[in-house]
Order: structure tokens, then sequence, then C-alpha cells
């Protein structure tokens, strides 16, 4: 009989999957609050105002006070949040307006294949032959996800698809940059920054588009404090809790549970169907995840914390 694991690493995987099972809600409270009437641009000014002042106030009370980063960080930080991090989460959100939440979601989870990409391109990284075979999966996922589609892929749905596939390209430039700048940074503050930084983008976006405003409704106040506090705040904090305790390659594996969790509550909650093609395209996104953790190309650092 294999001896039994510690008790922090226990711990820790417990933290990294209560992690991924909470970022998995992030598109269903999306769904739900569309439903109940909150606009995108309210949504996420909520999500990340609330998860702003709550990350701010937690890097405080563990001494990492974002204000006292040095300029240049403190800078490239909130221009990432800003900029970058409001273009993954905006494209992302706009795109389950009119897609379902299990399709989003695992068109997003070709990311990790894209990260590997995107560094041999431009930071002159070593790739394997184990990378082309993600790869091919990724893509051949992402083509039997969209060609097994049950609903009717007219024209009004070619620009969500574009901004579905749009979401994880943008978000692989966010890890690329903020894996340079947050290497000396603390975790929590850099977290606070970047939220911050959002939530002053989508804040000023929401004025424009004068979804600027409360809630109407019982239903949206629910969603708004959900999706701030469920896949945003205890998303990141176990994540953050767990890393150290387990490694970066355990956290990468086990967060391929995310995309389960999201496809399994679409599925109760929101009353989505996959066709079996899809389901095989769902299989091979995943797998590609998998394959790409396993064989060391690519894990993720604390740029990986917000999604």
């Amino acid at each position: 009989m294999a001896p039994a694991a510690p008790r922090t690493q226990w711990a820790g995987t417990g933290m990294v999957l209560g992690s991924a099972t909470a970022f998995g809600t992030l598109a269903i409270f999306a769904k739900l609050g569309y439903a109940s009437g909150l606009g995108t641009e309210q949504t996420l000014a909520f999500r990340f105002l609330l998860a702003a002042i709550g990350m701010v106030a937690l890097a405080l009370a563990l001494g990492q006070n974002p204000l006292r980063l040095q300029r240049k960080p403190l800078l490239m930080l909130f221009g990432l949040g800003a900029i970058v991090y409001t273009g993954q989460s905006l494209t992302y959100f706009v795109a389950l307006r009119s897609l379902p939440a299990s399709l989003v979601v695992l068109i997003a989870y070709i990311y990790p294949s894209l990260v590997v990409v995107a560094a041999w391109l431009f930071l002159h990284r070593a790739v394997s032959a184990w990378h082309g075979v993600a790869l091919a999966m990724s893509f051949a996922g992402v083509a039997l996800l969209v060609g097994g589609s049950q609903f009717h892929l007219s024209w009004a749905l070619v620009w969500p698809l574009v901004l579905a596939v749009a979401s994880p390209m943008i978000y692989t430039g966010y890890i690329l940059i903020g894996e340079r700048v947050m290497v000396s940074v603390p975790a929590v503050a850099a977290s606070a920054v970047i939220m911050s930084g959002a939530a002053l983008a989508f804040c000023l976006l929401a004025a424009l588009t004068h979804e600027l405003a409360l809630p109407r409704n019982s239903g949206g106040w629910v969603v708004a404090v959900g999706i701030a506090l469920i896949p945003t705040m205890i998303a990141i904090s176990l994540f953050l809790a767990g890393l150290p305790r387990i490694g970066a390659a355990r956290a990468a594996l086990l967060s391929t549970w995310e995309p389960v969790v999201t496809v399994f509550l679409a599925v109760i909650v929101l009353g989505d169907r996959l066709s079996l093609v899809q389901l095989l395209g769902g299989v091979l996104v995943i797998v590609a995840v998998i394959v790409v953790q396993a064989a060391h190309l690519w894990r993720p650092g604390l740029s990986n914390v917000l999604k």
C-alpha cells in the first residue's frame, strides 16, 4: 500500500479543486445575470469593483500593500488589468450573451496550447512533438465543438464565435506579459492591482454605455455579489493558498476540472445540451490541456490566477 499523502498535500489538493470548481461557475453566473436583466458592462463592473475592494483588503491584511510596489511594476500591472484583462473578459462575456456556456468555456480552454505557441514564436522557448499533438487536439476539438453545434449557425452568431476564439488568444497575451511582470511581485498585491485596473476600465465602459447602475431586482443583486465572491475572490484565494502546497504541475492538472464543472452546471442549471460530436470535441480540448501540463510544456504561474 502506498504511503498516505502528507496532510498539507491533501489540503492543497482540496484547495485547488475548490478553486477550479469556483472558477467553473463564472459562465453560469454570467448567463444568470443576463437572465435577470444585467448588462455585460454592468455585470463586469460589479464583478471587478467588488472583487478589487475585497482583494485590496486581503492584500492589506497579509501585509502586501499594493501602493508599496515600485512604480514601474505597479503601472504595468494596472495597465495589464485595465487593457489586456479587460479585453479578455469583455470578449468572453459578450460571447456568452449569444452562445451556450458549455461551448464558450471549452473553446476558452485552448489557451494552454496557445501559450506554448506564442512562447515559441515570440520568446523563442523550446517546444516538443507533444505540443504538436496537443495543438492538433485543441483545434480539432474546437472544430468539432462548433461543427457539431445543435443551434442554427447564422451570420448573427459569427461575431460571438469570433469573440469566443479571441478570448483565449487575448488571455494568452495576458499570461505571457503577466509572467514577466509578476515574477518579483507579491501575488495577492499584484492580483489586487490588476483587478483595480479592470474595475476602473469596466466602470468607465459601463458609464459610456449607460449601464453603470445598481441591479434592479433581487436576482440581479444575488448574481452581482455571487460573481464577485465565488468565481473571483474565493477562486483566486484558494488557488493562491493551494499552489505552494502541491506545486504548479499538480495544480495545473487539477485545474482541468474547471471546464468539467462548467459543462455539468450548464446542463443542470441552464439546460445546455451537447451533441456526441461536441462531447468528443470537448474531450479533445481537455485531453490537450492535460498533455500540455503532463509533458511539462507549460505550467501556470501567478499570472494565471485571474480568469
